[in-house]
């Protein structure tokens, strides 16, 4: 599971992200029903997670989703889930209980409550391989480093970078600013501090910045923004998430596309 994700799900569930109108709360899960949109599904304290749709809803009393590929055999009734999906392109889901499992349907208990991360800076996503990635690292005190972006969203961005000749990089330094481009932009100049510093493997000599933009150009930041729901939409298009069916699709058809649904 990625790291955006474990985000999700540590900062999604709390009052400022709930949805307080009844009506706005029941059509998010209409929506997610009518529109056959996928969701990921855990198990609480567990890590592996699994993917699903909404079958039915019980008049907000029960809900029926699909059993997932390779779920467990045996679940105890009172088990705590986690359901995420995306709605119009926002980070939607609840928490409930699994009240049974019958032969095709897992059965949940309807939700308390319904929550939306409105936050489109925390999407993630990668460049193409046609798309620019370079990025030079501007620090305080000491020398340029270049590095490749990994992914980029709204808020900041992973790079991969070669570990500094002179000051090795260090989480909360703060970094004069970020030159790189994106697709269909001039050079973007963006003020930044390191937030985590990650090898990339034991013993090489490059490193993974995960790096936040500090009151960045309004203009550059929404060229980022830009590119960063541009990308999102083109994930989604490829992986056909958000497909419409007039009826329940077996996992046999849509396995391969599920698979990877959150990597972006």
């Amino acid at each position: 599971m990625t790291e955006q994700i474990h985000e999700m799900r540590r900062h999604l569930f709390s009052e400022r992200y709930r949805v307080t109108a009844s009506v706005k709360a029941s059509g998010i899960l209409e929506n997610v029903w009518r529109e056959h949109i996928f969701c990921t599904l855990w198990l609480d304290d567990q890590s592996q997670s699994y993917n699903t749709l909404l079958l039915d809803i019980k008049s907000e009393s029960e809900l029926h989703i699909d059993v997932p590929l390779n779920f467990p055999k045996q679940i105890e009734a009172g088990l705590q889930v986690t359901v995420l999906s995306r709605v119009d392109g926002v980070i939607s889901g609840f928490r409930s209980q699994i009240l049974r499992q019958e032969e095709s349907d897992i059965v949940l208990h309807y939700p308390d409550a319904i929550y939306q991360l409105q936050r489109r800076q925390l999407f993630r996503v990668p460049p193409t391989v046609q798309d620019p990635d370079e990025v030079e690292i501007y620090r305080q005190g000491a020398l340029m480093v270049s590095g490749r972006m990994q992914d980029i969203s709204a808020g900041g961005i992973r790079i991969m970078s070669r570990c500094p000749k002179d000051l090795p990089f260090q989480p909360s330094e703060i970094l004069s600013q970020l030159v790189f481009k994106i697709r269909d932009s001039d050079l973007l100049h963006m003020p930044a501090v390191i937030r985590f510093v990650d090898n990339h493997v034991a013993g090489a000599t490059g490193v993974i910045l995960g790096v936040e933009f500090q009151n960045p150009p309004a203009a550059d930041q929404e060229k980022v923004a830009q590119y960063v729901q541009t990308r999102d939409r083109e994930i989604l298009r490829m992986l056909g998430i958000g497909l419409r069916s007039s009826g329940k699709q077996q996992p046999s058809s849509w396995g391969g596309k599920i698979k990877s649904w959150w990597k972006s």
